[in-house]
Protein backbone atom coordinates (compact mmCIF):
# COMPACT_ATOMS: atom_id res chain seq x y z
CA UNK A 1 0.00 0.00 0.00
CA UNK A 2 1.05 3.53 -0.90
CA UNK A 3 1.10 5.61 2.34
CA UNK A 4 1.47 8.82 0.13
CA UNK A 5 -0.60 10.46 -2.41
CA UNK A 6 1.93 10.61 -5.21
CA UNK A 7 -0.18 10.37 -8.65
CA UNK A 8 -3.00 11.21 -7.28
CA UNK A 9 -5.39 14.31 -8.09
CA UNK A 10 -7.78 15.91 -5.14
CA UNK A 11 -10.71 18.34 -5.93
CA UNK A 12 -11.23 20.81 -2.61
CA UNK A 13 -14.05 23.06 -3.27
CA UNK A 14 -14.58 25.61 -0.67
CA UNK A 15 -11.03 26.02 -1.07
CA UNK A 16 -10.84 29.02 1.00
CA UNK A 17 -9.53 29.73 4.81
CA UNK A 18 -9.89 27.73 7.39
CA UNK A 19 -10.79 23.97 6.33
CA UNK A 20 -10.74 24.57 2.52
CA UNK A 21 -7.13 25.65 2.78
CA UNK A 22 -6.00 23.55 5.41
CA UNK A 23 -7.46 20.04 3.27
CA UNK A 24 -5.98 21.17 -0.14
CA UNK A 25 -2.31 21.90 1.77
CA UNK A 26 -2.82 18.70 3.61
CA UNK A 27 -3.52 16.89 0.59
CA UNK A 28 -0.49 19.23 -1.37
CA UNK A 29 1.83 18.02 1.22
CA UNK A 30 1.11 14.53 0.99
CA UNK A 31 2.33 14.20 -2.81
CA UNK A 32 -1.23 14.83 -4.34
CA UNK A 33 -1.76 16.78 -7.81
CA UNK A 34 -4.68 19.79 -6.25
CA UNK A 35 -7.51 21.42 -7.96
CA UNK A 36 -9.11 24.04 -6.19
CA UNK A 37 -12.62 25.43 -6.28
CA UNK A 38 -14.28 28.68 -4.54
CA UNK A 39 -16.43 31.55 -6.46
CA UNK A 40 -13.57 34.61 -5.34
CA UNK A 41 -11.03 34.22 -8.54
CA UNK A 42 -8.47 36.14 -7.13
CA UNK A 43 -7.94 34.38 -3.66
CA UNK A 44 -7.80 31.37 -5.18
CA UNK A 45 -5.58 32.13 -7.44
CA UNK A 46 -3.03 33.06 -4.90
CA UNK A 47 -3.56 29.94 -2.87
CA UNK A 48 -2.74 28.06 -5.94
CA UNK A 49 0.40 29.98 -6.10
CA UNK A 50 1.50 30.12 -2.42
CA UNK A 51 0.69 25.89 -2.56
CA UNK A 52 2.79 25.43 -5.57
CA UNK A 53 5.34 26.84 -3.97
CA UNK A 54 5.56 25.15 -0.84
CA UNK A 55 4.92 21.75 -2.01
CA UNK A 56 6.16 21.62 -5.77
CA UNK A 57 2.75 19.90 -6.42
CA UNK A 58 0.62 20.82 -9.22
CA UNK A 59 -2.43 23.01 -8.12
CA UNK A 60 -4.79 23.98 -10.38
CA UNK A 61 -7.29 27.09 -9.67
CA UNK A 62 -10.58 27.03 -11.04
CA UNK A 63 -13.54 29.61 -10.40
CA UNK A 64 -16.71 27.83 -9.29
CA UNK A 65 -20.18 28.89 -7.74
CA UNK A 66 -21.45 25.31 -6.80
CA UNK A 67 -25.29 26.71 -7.34
CA UNK A 68 -23.98 26.44 -10.75
CA UNK A 69 -24.78 23.03 -12.19
CA UNK A 70 -23.41 23.78 -15.36
CA UNK A 71 -20.31 24.79 -13.28
CA UNK A 72 -20.19 21.81 -11.35
CA UNK A 73 -19.75 20.11 -14.45
CA UNK A 74 -17.33 21.77 -15.93
CA UNK A 75 -14.84 21.73 -12.75
CA UNK A 76 -15.43 18.10 -13.00
CA UNK A 77 -14.64 17.91 -16.85
CA UNK A 78 -11.96 20.58 -16.92
CA UNK A 79 -10.17 18.42 -13.85
CA UNK A 80 -9.85 15.50 -15.94
CA UNK A 81 -8.68 17.06 -19.06
CA UNK A 82 -5.78 19.05 -17.60
CA UNK A 83 -5.01 16.75 -14.64
CA UNK A 84 -5.85 13.30 -16.31
CA UNK A 85 -8.01 12.09 -13.46
CA UNK A 86 -9.80 12.56 -10.19
CA UNK A 87 -8.70 10.18 -7.32
CA UNK A 88 -10.46 12.61 -4.35
CA UNK A 89 -13.19 15.03 -4.43
CA UNK A 90 -13.45 17.03 -0.62
CA UNK A 91 -16.67 19.18 -0.30
CA UNK A 92 -16.05 22.06 1.76
CA UNK A 93 -17.68 25.00 -0.14
CA UNK A 94 -20.93 25.99 2.01
CA UNK A 95 -22.07 29.49 3.30
CA UNK A 96 -23.21 31.51 6.13
CA UNK A 97 -27.16 31.10 7.12
CA UNK A 98 -29.29 33.77 9.12
CA UNK A 99 -30.14 32.13 12.61
CA UNK A 100 -34.00 32.65 12.84
CA UNK A 101 -36.35 30.08 14.55
CA UNK A 102 -38.84 28.48 12.09
CA UNK A 103 -41.42 30.18 13.19
CA UNK A 104 -39.91 33.53 11.86
CA UNK A 105 -37.70 31.82 8.94
CA UNK A 106 -38.11 33.62 5.43
CA UNK A 107 -39.01 30.38 3.36
CA UNK A 108 -38.20 32.11 0.02
CA UNK A 109 -34.04 31.98 0.24
CA UNK A 110 -34.42 28.22 1.73
CA UNK A 111 -34.26 27.24 -1.88
CA UNK A 112 -30.69 28.84 -2.14
CA UNK A 113 -29.34 26.79 0.34
CA UNK A 114 -31.03 23.30 -0.93
CA UNK A 115 -29.02 24.21 -4.25
CA UNK A 116 -26.04 24.95 -2.36
CA UNK A 117 -25.93 21.94 0.43
CA UNK A 118 -27.63 19.33 -1.14
CA UNK A 119 -28.01 19.78 -5.05
CA UNK A 120 -24.86 21.42 -5.87
CA UNK A 121 -22.77 19.16 -3.84
CA UNK A 122 -24.59 15.97 -4.82
CA UNK A 123 -24.11 17.15 -8.85
CA UNK A 124 -20.37 17.32 -8.06
CA UNK A 125 -20.40 13.87 -6.03
CA UNK A 126 -22.17 12.13 -8.82
CA UNK A 127 -20.26 13.63 -12.01
CA UNK A 128 -16.96 12.76 -9.41
CA UNK A 129 -17.80 9.14 -9.33
CA UNK A 130 -18.26 8.73 -12.52
CA UNK A 131 -15.11 10.24 -13.75
CA UNK A 132 -13.31 7.90 -10.91
CA UNK A 133 -15.00 4.89 -11.60
CA UNK A 134 -13.30 5.10 -15.15
CA UNK A 135 -9.96 4.68 -13.61
CA UNK A 136 -10.11 2.00 -11.00
CA UNK A 137 -12.10 4.56 -7.92
CA UNK A 138 -11.76 7.28 -5.59
CA UNK A 139 -12.76 9.34 -2.67
CA UNK A 140 -15.55 11.32 -1.86
CA UNK A 141 -15.68 13.12 1.29
CA UNK A 142 -18.64 15.55 2.32
CA UNK A 143 -18.32 17.76 4.94
CA UNK A 144 -21.32 17.96 7.41
CA UNK A 145 -21.91 20.11 10.96
CA UNK A 146 -22.53 19.01 14.37
CA UNK A 147 -25.84 20.52 14.10
CA UNK A 148 -27.35 17.71 12.64
CA UNK A 149 -26.81 16.01 15.74
CA UNK A 150 -27.08 18.59 18.24
CA UNK A 151 -30.42 20.29 15.95
CA UNK A 152 -29.61 23.69 17.84
CA UNK A 153 -32.78 26.07 17.77
CA UNK A 154 -32.47 28.35 15.21
CA UNK A 155 -30.43 27.05 13.19
CA UNK A 156 -32.79 24.99 11.42
CA UNK A 157 -32.21 25.90 7.12
CA UNK A 158 -28.66 25.17 7.61
CA UNK A 159 -28.75 22.12 9.79
CA UNK A 160 -31.81 20.75 7.57
CA UNK A 161 -29.89 20.92 4.08
CA UNK A 162 -26.84 19.08 5.60
CA UNK A 163 -28.97 16.44 6.87
CA UNK A 164 -30.14 15.88 3.54
CA UNK A 165 -26.62 16.01 2.55
CA UNK A 166 -25.66 13.20 5.01
CA UNK A 167 -28.49 10.73 3.83
CA UNK A 168 -27.98 10.95 0.25
CA UNK A 169 -24.00 10.69 0.67
CA UNK A 170 -24.82 7.20 2.27
CA UNK A 171 -26.91 6.21 -0.31
CA UNK A 172 -24.66 7.07 -2.56
CA UNK A 173 -21.98 5.07 -1.03
CA UNK A 174 -24.31 2.06 -1.34
CA UNK A 175 -24.81 2.85 -5.25
CA UNK A 176 -21.26 3.81 -6.18
CA UNK A 177 -19.10 0.80 -3.87
CA UNK A 178 -19.24 -1.65 -6.91
CA UNK A 179 -17.24 1.10 -8.96
CA UNK A 180 -14.69 1.09 -6.00
CA UNK A 181 -15.81 4.85 -5.13
CA UNK A 182 -16.30 5.24 -1.54
CA UNK A 183 -18.27 8.11 -0.24
CA UNK A 184 -17.74 9.54 3.31
CA UNK A 185 -18.75 12.46 5.27
CA UNK A 186 -16.73 14.33 8.08
CA UNK A 187 -18.10 16.40 10.58
CA UNK A 188 -16.14 18.81 12.33
CA UNK A 189 -16.66 20.47 16.17
CA UNK A 190 -16.32 23.44 16.55
CA UNK A 191 -13.74 24.58 14.55
CA UNK A 192 -10.98 27.59 14.89
CA UNK A 193 -11.01 30.40 12.74
CA UNK A 194 -12.85 33.79 11.68
CA UNK A 195 -16.34 32.33 11.34
CA UNK A 196 -16.30 30.60 14.95
CA UNK A 197 -15.20 33.93 16.70
CA UNK A 198 -18.43 35.53 14.83
CA UNK A 199 -20.68 32.52 16.04
CA UNK A 200 -19.63 33.45 19.45
CA UNK A 201 -20.03 36.83 19.24
CA UNK A 202 -23.51 36.15 18.30
CA UNK A 203 -24.68 33.77 20.81
CA UNK A 204 -22.18 35.84 23.63
CA UNK A 205 -24.99 38.97 22.49
CA UNK A 206 -28.36 37.02 23.23
CA UNK A 207 -26.46 35.37 26.56
CA UNK A 208 -25.13 38.76 27.69
CA UNK A 209 -21.92 37.69 27.68
CA UNK A 210 -18.39 37.98 25.37
CA UNK A 211 -17.25 35.92 22.84
CA UNK A 212 -14.65 34.22 24.91
CA UNK A 213 -16.98 33.69 27.39
CA UNK A 214 -19.21 31.63 25.40
CA UNK A 215 -16.30 29.97 23.37
CA UNK A 216 -14.37 28.68 26.97
CA UNK A 217 -17.50 27.29 28.06
CA UNK A 218 -18.08 25.39 25.03
CA UNK A 219 -14.51 23.73 24.90
CA UNK A 220 -15.31 23.30 28.82
CA UNK A 221 -18.38 20.99 27.56
CA UNK A 222 -16.06 19.04 25.16
CA UNK A 223 -14.95 15.61 26.50
CA UNK A 224 -10.71 17.08 25.30
CA UNK A 225 -11.79 20.30 26.81
CA UNK A 226 -10.81 22.02 23.50
CA UNK A 227 -12.03 23.14 19.89
CA UNK A 228 -10.67 21.41 16.85
CA UNK A 229 -8.37 23.50 14.53
CA UNK A 230 -8.69 23.36 10.36
CA UNK A 231 -5.96 21.16 10.49
CA UNK A 232 -7.86 18.54 12.34
CA UNK A 233 -10.39 18.27 9.64
CA UNK A 234 -8.07 17.83 6.93
CA UNK A 235 -6.00 15.00 8.82
CA UNK A 236 -9.89 13.24 8.80
CA UNK A 237 -9.96 14.12 4.73
CA UNK A 238 -6.11 13.11 4.28
CA UNK A 239 -7.20 9.39 6.22
CA UNK A 240 -10.48 8.89 4.32
CA UNK A 241 -8.99 10.34 0.69
CA UNK A 242 -6.29 7.53 1.09
CA UNK A 243 -5.86 3.87 0.17
CA UNK A 244 -5.28 3.50 4.28
CA UNK A 245 -9.23 4.31 4.47
CA UNK A 246 -9.85 1.66 1.83
CA UNK A 247 -12.53 -0.11 3.45
CA UNK A 248 -13.92 2.90 4.55
CA UNK A 249 -17.27 3.98 3.18
CA UNK A 250 -21.15 5.34 3.96
CA UNK A 251 -19.72 6.57 7.49
CA UNK A 252 -20.07 9.59 9.56
CA UNK A 253 -16.62 10.43 11.21
CA UNK A 254 -16.92 13.27 13.97
CA UNK A 255 -13.68 15.08 14.98
CA UNK A 256 -15.27 17.02 17.71
CA UNK A 257 -12.75 16.64 20.61
CA UNK A 258 -15.89 14.87 21.78
CA UNK A 259 -18.36 17.88 21.81
CA UNK A 260 -21.41 15.18 21.22
CA UNK A 261 -20.69 11.47 21.41
CA UNK A 262 -23.65 9.65 19.86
Amino acid sequence: MDRTLRDKVAVVTGAGPGIGRATALAFAQDGADVVLAARREEPLKALAQELAAETGCRVLAIPTDITDLDACRALIERTTQELGRIDVLVNVATASFPRKRIVDSDWSTYADSVQLNVIGTMKLCGDAAKAMAETGGGSIINIGTLGTTALQPQNSEYTSTKLAMVGLSKTLAREVGGSNVRVNIVTPGFTTGEPLTRLFEQMGESAGKSGEEMSERAARASELKRHVDPEDIAEACLYLGSDRARNVTGVELHVTAGAMIV
